[in-house]
């Protein structure tokens, strides 16, 4: 809220450019206010206010007047900028104060405005020209899938009962009219792929993943039915990192650390590079702070050759 010394040369001078920018911004959260960008406002002095950006909106009976006031500057505001600002919020009779800055806050600053209400932002446009800025988001990855697997096979038909002698992750399973069906991994790997068995961390016993009756084979003769259970041990691995973004625009809080905005486009995740780089946990209560996403993800495990010929 101070007269900001033109370049008599550019019809645009940077620091309106950023109070237009800011305005916009404004604008997409709140379409329902009315936005104005240098607004003049007569104060209860008598003397009129220069506002860089004033939101005027009505809630029910509640008519209510908030002022931004911007700093295109090459250093942090400090106090002193603060404390100017707080007089002009008084003198407007304002409901609510926000500074934005390009370049930060002072500690002072920041401490300063925490004790009047002011609310301390920067402006966020990730692909914008002028104010270039890498933003990334706190994430908290949480990869699960079968850390280690048995199987049970039982056959209850007083008939004799026989399997391959094969590994019997790899023991083809046919209907009883004989047609074939798969292997025995290849199915527990398809009923984990769809997300029919347990996901939370922990150990299942005796858990079907089969959806219809199954057949072993030897040489021609067929035998069963027969039930095979498998017995999970379920494992999450936990990593934290940040997730950058490729779009997005909005406002972040510099005291809260929040981010206002109405969308966003994160950059795409790639899990190899997750687990290579990002930090291992073993617990969340080991974080430091709060992810702002937290993204589960199951493991999906490729089939192998289903001809039981081949």
């Amino acid at each position: 809220m101070e007269n900001k010394s033109s370049d008599s040369n550019k019809l645009s001078p940077k620091w309106k450019i950023f109070e237009e920018f800011v305005a916009n911004l404004q604008r997409e959260l709140a379409p329902n206010a009315q936005i104005k960008h240098n607004d003049k406002i007569m104060g209860s002095s008598g003397i009129e206010r220069q506002v860089d950006v004033s939101i005027r909106a009505t809630i029910g009976q509640f008519h209510l007047l908030m002022a931004i006031d911007c700093k295109d500057w090459k250093t942090a505001v400090d106090i002193q900028d603060v404390e100017k600002f707080i007089g002009a919020i008084e003198d407007i009779k304002a409901n609510k104060g926000a500074i934005v800055s390009n370049h930060g806050f002072t500690k002072a600053a920041k401490t300063r405005a925490l004790q009047k209400g002011i609310d301390l932002y920067s402006a966020i446009d990730v692909e914008s020209v002028e104010w270039p800025v890498f933003l990334a988001l706190p994430t908290l990855c949480d990869f699960r899938g079968p850390k280690r697997f048995s199987l049970t096979f039982k056959h209850s038909s007083p008939n004799p009962f026989a399997m391959p002698a094969v590994d019997p992750r790899y023991i083809p399973l046919y209907r009883k009219d004989g047609t074939y069906i798969d292997l025995v991994f290849n199915l527990l790997n398809k009923a984990w792929n769809e997300g029919r068995l347990p996901v939370e961390p922990g150990e299942y016993p005796n858990t079907s993943f089969l959806t219809e009756d199954v057949y072993t084979k030897v040489e021609t003769e067929l035998y069963g039915p027969v039930n095979i259970t498998a017995k999970l041990l379920v494992e999450r691995r936990l990593y934290f990192g940040h997730l950058p973004l490729v779009k997005g625009r909005g406002f972040k809080d510099e005291i809260k650390g929040s981010f206002t905005t109405r969308s966003i486009t994160t950059d795409s995740l790639d899990a190899v590079e997750v687990e290579r780089t990002w930090q291992r946990l073993t617990d969340e209560s080991e974080l430091a702070i709060k992810p702002t996403f937290k993204l589960t993800a199951l493991d999906q495990f490729p089939l192998i050759n289903p001809d039981p010929k081949t």
